[in-house]
Parts: structure tokens; sequence; C-alpha cells
């Protein structure tokens, strides 16, 4: 079992002044500011600002109130507790798409990677269908979550099914604790909550990656579902936000991602079914998945973009 911080610290930085953190037993250290970050149990730390981040106006009240109560809530270790969208209360139909979406995500993520030197990082890591299955496929798995539930959830299914490279932080993703040293991340189900919300975290996502890495995010369509966007048919998406793909290239523009991959996923069918492929062609993409590629040197804009 990893049980040791001090195997990723180079990967890690103070949230409040960028600073490298230093693994001391029990907990890290920021020597610039000496802030303390707790390791609780084995391979959990809390890496969290000193205050929640002020969110854009345009920030729906549920998610605002969601996101403070999740910050102020103290951390501790639960064995009974289940995840947001976690496999023992997803009906079938439901976590087959989640599945799906893992298949999707997984070419996209690991071409490129020496499995023996490669971290990804999780950063909003949920109920861990990508954290458990991409670990495997790298040397750490860091997951990411401010929810207190999600982390406990993850970190007792990790251990069950005996994965021993995953490290759990509870972190703000609005201020994670990386600068340029991550080679790979993952950000999905997450930007969804406008476009204030939406490109604070990308440019949160971009900054954490090293140059040469690269990022998997993805989009709603609105186009999957216009009847209930114009209110034709009930609304089930509430407070969130779908784009279209000219509001998504507006979006990574705006954000100064320029360096990009835009791929089609429709989640209701299966691509290894001949059904599936001709439904491909017909059904409007569900999802939007993009694949952000690292600026060259650390703080520089990036030259050209590709898109598809």
């Amino acid at each position: 079992m990893v049980n040791s911080f001090n195997v990723i610290a180079s990967l890690l930085s103070c949230p409040e002044d960028g600073e490298f953190l230093r693994f001391v037993p029990g907990e890290l250290l920021c020597l610039r500011c000496a802030r303390r970050f707790p390791i609780h149990g084995e391979n959990l730390v809390e890496i969290l600002p000193g205050r929640p981040y002020q969110l854009p106006a345009s920030v729906g009240p549920a998610y605002r109130e969601a996101y403070i109560r999740a910050f102020e809530q103290p951390f501790g270790h639960d064995d009974t507790t289940l995840a947001w969208g976690a496999e023992e209360t997803a009906t079938e139909s439901w976590a087959l798409k989640r599945r799906r979406q893992v298949a999707m995500v997984r070419p996209l993520i690991s071409e490129g990677v020496t499995p023996d030197d490669s971290v990804l990082c999780d950063i909003s890591g949920g109920s861990g269908y990508y954290t458990l299955a991409f670990a495997p496929l790298f040397r750490f798995v860091i997951h990411c979550d401010l929810s207190v539930d999600n982390l406990n959830y993850v970190s007792r299914k990790a251990r069950a099914l005996g994965i021993q490279n995953i490290f759990f932080l509870r972190v703000d993703y609005f201020a994670p604790p990386f600068r340029y040293s991550l080679d790979r991340i993952i950000c999905l189900d997450t930007l969804i909550h406008g476009g204030g919300h939406d490109s604070v975290l990308l440019k949160a996502i971009v900054r954490s990656l090293k140059p040469g890495g690269h990022a998997v995010v993805d989009f709603h369509n609105w186009w999957h579902n216009p009847l209930r966007r114009l209110g034709v048919l009930p609304d089930n998406f509430l407070e969130n936000t779908s784009y279209t793909r000219g509001e998504l290239r507006r979006l990574l523009a705006s954000t100064g991602i320029h360096q990009f991959e835009i791929k089609p996923f429709v989640q209701e069918v299966d691509p290894e079914q001949s059904t599936g492929k001709f439904l491909m062609r017909l059904i409007p993409p569900t999802r939007f998945m993009v694949r952000l590629l690292a600026w060259s040197e650390p703080g520089t804009r990036a030259l050209s973009a590709t898109t598809r």
C-alpha cells in the first residue's frame, strides 16, 4: 500500500502561494506561509485554501450553497457513506452510460503515457468510476474531491479492490495544489455550472499541467436535447449549463485555451455494436469530449489549435 506522501510531494504546491510542499510525518508543510496540511490515515490529505473561492455572480444558488457547505464540512472517516452516483445507488442504465464514458476516455488519456512513470489526476473524482478504472494505466493516480463523503467512499472501495497506487486529496478545484506538475488530468461531469464557473476551473486545470501534458474534460451538448433547453419539455438539467459547439469554442478561447481536440460522444448507444454505430451518425452527441493540450512552456499561450 502507498503509505507516504513523500513520493508525490514534489507534485504538490500550496493553494495559497504556489510554494512546493514538504512532507513531514503526519502532514505536508508550506515553507513560505507555514501552513500545515493534515494527512489522514495512509493516503488521504487535506490541501484546502484558507477560505472558499469567491464565485462569479452567474453561478446559481443551488451550486453556491452546496459548495460552501462542502468546503466548511470538517473531515472525518466514515465507513458507511456513499458517494453521489455510487454504483450501489445508481440505476443500471445510468451506470452503463458512465461505463461507456470510461471506455471513451481511456484511449484519450492513456495515449503516450509510461505506466511506470506517469501520474493521472482526477480533479473532480466523485464516485471514482475513472480513478478506479484507470489506476492500472499509471504509476500513481491522484483522486481529488471536496466532498468528504466522496473521498471516504472511493478510498474504501479502492481498499476493497486491492488498488494500491491511489492518493486521495481533499481540495478545492478552484485552487488545486498543483503548479505545472501533472502529466494527465481528467475533469468529467463537472463543467456544467456556467461560463463564469467553467472558465475559472479550466484555467486551474491548464495551470496544473506540466509542459507536454494534457487533460480530458467534457461538456454537455445543447443540441442533444433542444426541446428541454427551450422549455417545450420539462427541464431535467436544472441550473446546469450545456453548450453548442460554437459556444464551447468561444469559452475555450476566452479562457486562453487554443490547443484542443473536440470529440463527440453519444452515451446512449454501444459504439461496438452495428446498431450503435449507425445511431451515432443520427443522434446529436450527448457530450463533447475535449482534450486540452498543455502549453509548451509554463505561463505561455499555445501557438496553434487542433480542432475536430
